[in-house]
Order: structure tokens, then sequence, then C-alpha cells
């Protein structure tokens, strides 16, 4: 597993808008936006997300808006699934694999972030993954939410699949 200073010195995180800093293992990803994942009916019926042989089509991703709480700027979130976008983004070469959990604090509050594998060759200008929350919670605007953090390993290709280059919502 790298160290913060190996990911930085590799160029594996892209920081143009970053909020997050180095972390003892890994780096701290901050919160850019949330979106609700869940059920909508249109016309006909409830649209559903679709895990087919050669894409993917995702379920209904709501934007979800901001508030002031004792005059500080965040979400007020309830039980359920959230998309979230951070404010870094990655290019993974292909030596490299890398994983997102959520820091501490928000595992303590009853929410969990975990990310699938972001295979090599992914690079996007904001990595996002998928928040779980089990208890109502309060998330300020950038703060730190998670870690990301990479492993070596050996590939045998690069991922050029639907996702490549950022959080597309081409099916939407």
């Amino acid at each position: 597993m790298l160290n913060a200073q190996q990911i930085l010195d590799e160029g594996l995180l892209r920081l143009e808008q970053a909020q997050g800093k180095p972390a003892q293992v890994g780096y701290d990803l901050t919160l850019k936006q949330v979106n609700l994942v869940g059920w909508k009916k249109d016309m006909n019926g409830y649209r559903i997300g679709k895990v087919l042989k050669d894409k993917t089509e995702l379920t209904n991703y709501e934007p979800y808006g901001l508030m002031n709480l004792d005059g500080v700027h965040g979400w007020l979130l309830y039980e359920g699934v959230y998309d979230i976008t951070f404010n870094e983004g990655c290019k993974i070469p292909a030596n490299r694999v890398a994983f997102i959990k959520q820091r501490s604090s928000l595992y303590r509050n009853g929410t969990i972030i975990n990310s699938p594998v972001f295979d090599p060759g992914f690079e996007t200008q904001m990595m996002g993954t998928l928040m779980y929350v089990h208890c109502p919670i309060f998330i300020e605007e950038n703060a730190r939410v998670a870690q990301i953090y990479f492993h070596e390993c050996e590939s045998a290709e690069m991922y050029n699949g639907q996702w490549q280059g950022d959080k597309q919502r081409s099916s939407l």
C-alpha cells in the first residue's frame, strides 16, 4: 500500500479543486456534491437500474440540496443511499489500483462509503462513489469524508469502460 507522499510523488490524484489533504494512509477526499439514489416513477412505471453485459443503466439520481445548520453550509442526510462526488480526481497508471473508504468520523455516525475497484487506466477530474446513511447526519460542504488508498498491481490491460473520464450519467 502506498503512503501519502508516494501518492503525491506519483501524481495519482488530480488536485486542481482539492480540499483534502494527505492522511496517514492514503489521501483524504472532500465532499463536493450529493445526489439521492432512489425510486422515480415515470409514465412507464418505476425507473430501475440495469446491469447489462456491456453497459450499466443507472436508476434515478436526484440532486440533494445544501442547507444551513447553525450557520454551517452542508447536507442534512437521512437514511438512504447517496451518490457522492469528491473535489478530487485521479489518474491511475497501469501498475496501481485504488479503493475509497469512509473516514472514521462518518463510520462512528452510522454512515458507510464503499467504492468499487478503481482500475488501472481509470482517469477523472472528480471521483465519486456511493454513501450509505443509516442514521441522520449533517455533513459540511467540502468536509473530509473519505480516504483513497492505492495498491501496487500487475495489470493485463488498462480500463476503457463507459465511466472513463467522468462520472457520466449518459443513460439518464
